[in-house]
């Protein structure tokens, strides 16, 4: 008797404490206790903790003084702030969203370009253009990568890293290194949009050649 007491009172703070959640966040009880199940069994079949992956994120962005993160643990996500140098100061946001593990990936992340001036949405979709084109020519034959882009955004789903572009085993990577591999690919992405943006004479060809030193010093993983 004492010991169904004892789980009774344990249950009725586990509910008191989910419903005080469910109040913050606007998110029915059900649906958080189908998160927690997923969670759980997620990390139970692959050992990686999402919360260790959005703090690596965090941890190695906010070392760069440029770059402005916002985290909502609760969603797993992060966003990240970063201006650019150019007519009308416009800026970008990314944000990654991380996400129960299929076989070789763990989430998507965007950018959004905040701009009004067409020339640099025009500006940014050639970039985005030639993006996806260096990484079709050096990285998708492990993976085809999925995209979504529009005027001003580009979408992509992210994937577990890998060595010399070959699927691992989940159980061989740990949250920290996701999150660090995924902070280098947005500070690559960064500083060679920047680059497109800022310097005008700039050619793809020369892009292409900061990319694939990218690719070949481990920067560009997922």
């Amino acid at each position: 008797m004492n010991g169904n007491n004892h789980m009774i009172r344990v249950l009725d703070s586990m509910m008191r404490r989910l419903q005080v959640m469910s109040n913050e966040r606007d998110v029915p009880v059900n649906d958080l206790i189908d998160q927690a199940l997923g969670d759980f069994l997620s990390f139970h079949e692959t050992g990686i903790n999402l919360f260790d992956i959005i703090n690596s994120i965090e941890n190695h962005l906010t070392s760069a003084k440029h770059f402005v993160t916002d985290v909502d643990l609760y969603n797993y996500a992060i966003s990240v702030k970063s201006p650019i140098r150019y007519v009308y100061r416009p800026e970008l946001k990314y944000q990654i969203n991380v996400s129960q593990i299929d076989r070789i990936s763990i989430g998507k992340m965007s950018v959004a370009l905040r701009t009004n001036d067409m020339n640099t949405l025009r500006c940014f979709m050639a970039f985005i253009n030639l993006w996806i084109n260096l990484e079709e020519k050096y990285i998708s034959p492990r993976e085809r990568i999925e995209y979504i882009s529009d005027v001003g955004y580009f979408e992509r789903k992210v994937y577990l890293p890998a060595n010399d572009w070959q699927t691992v085993s989940v159980r061989q990577i740990s949250g920290q290194v996701i999150g660090e591999a995924i902070s280098d690919y947005i500070s690559a992405f960064d500083q060679l949009l920047k680059n497109y943006f800022t310097r005008t004479e700039i050619s793809g060809s020369e892009i292409e050649k900061m990319y694939r030193d990218l690719v070949q010093n481990g920067k560009l993983r997922i």
